[in-house]
Order: C-alpha cells, then sequence, then structure tokens
C-alpha cells in the first residue's frame, strides 16, 4: 500500500486539530479536514477493505496526535507564534485592577433607589451613588432596596 492514504488522513486531522484548538467557528479547515479523511480512508477501502482501512486510520491517528501535541509546545518558541500569540500579563503594579473591592463590601446593605430602575439605574447606598441593577423588577425612585449580591462590578438589588 502507498503512503499517500496515510497522508491524506494524516493532513485531515491536523486540519481537524487545527480547526478545534486555533480558528474559531466551524468550516475552514474543519471540511477540508473531514473530506481529506474519508479520502484517505476511501482510497484504502477500495483497494483492501474496512479491516485495513481502519488500521490505517488508527495508526495515522497514534502518530498525528503526539506530533500535533508537540506543535503547540514548539508554536510559542517560533518567530511566528511569538507574532501571533500574546504573551502578556496583566499585573496590578501595571495599572491593570480588578473590580473593585469595596463593591463586594455592599452586599446586604440597604439603599434608596435615585433614579428608576429598569432594571439598570442609580442607587443611594451607604452614602455614595453605585450603579446598580435590579432582579428584572422595575423599581420606583426613591424606594428602598437591598443589595442581593455582587457579580464582579455589576451590583444587585432587590425591593424592600
Amino acid at each position: 500500500m502507498s503512503w499517500f492514504p496515510i497522508f491524506l488522513i494524516g493532513l485531515g486531522i491536523l486540519l481537524l486539530f487545527i480547526e478545534i484548538v486555533l480558528l474559531p467557528g466551524f468550516g475552514a479547515a474543519g471540511i477540508p479536514g473531514i473530506v481529506l479523511i474519508g479520502s484517505g480512508i476511501g482510497v484504502v477501502w477500495s483497494k483492501s477493505g474496512w479491516e485495513v482501512a481502519s488500521i490505517y486510520a488508527g495508526a495515522t491517528l497514534i502518530v498525528i496526535i503526539p506530533l500535533a501535541a508537540f506543535g503547540l509546545w514548539l508554536a510559542p518558541r517560533t518567530k511566528l507564534g511569538k507574532a501571533v500569540i500574546l504573551d502578556t500579563t496583566q499585573r496590578s503594579a501595571d495599572g491593570f485592577q480588578a473590580p473593585p473591592q469595596e463593591l463586594a463590601n455592599l452586599v446586604g446593605k440597604s439603599g434608596q433607589s435615585i433614579s428608576p430602575l429598569r432594571p439598570a439605574g442609580i442607587a443611594l447606598i451607604d452614602g455614595r451613588r453605585v450603579d446598580v441593577v435590579s432582579r428584572g423588577e422595575f423599581i420606583e425612585p426613591e424606594t428602598e432596596v437591598e443589595v442581593v449580591f455582587v457579580e464582579g462590578t455589576r451590583v444587585v438589588v432587590r425591593n424592600l
């Protein structure tokens, strides 16, 4: 048997791997990968039957997976990989900040809505103006509200 079916199956598996790991969506490399895998298995099947075709596909898969893993390890270390892959971290020393901790301290505290909450608006909690969101209901201005939970910078309140 020739190397051509192994090449087709291997290239198809690599294209599927690229589709899964690197490319967003589905189609650009996935569909040609499926076609190549099918073509490679079809070439072997037409000459030798399903048993040999499945052996070819399995052996190719066993060889391609370590090669793909090695490629993923090697890619960030190449000049092209460094140009394409973001290799920075966001540290607080550089000015990047997580959501303010004082918002997390508002859970359980009550205040008064300043604007109508439909569902987003402004409330006065602990003497400071806070952008808040209700749990979906409309809340009139100057209504007592309580902070239910804080999720990042999203402060969720309920009507008291």
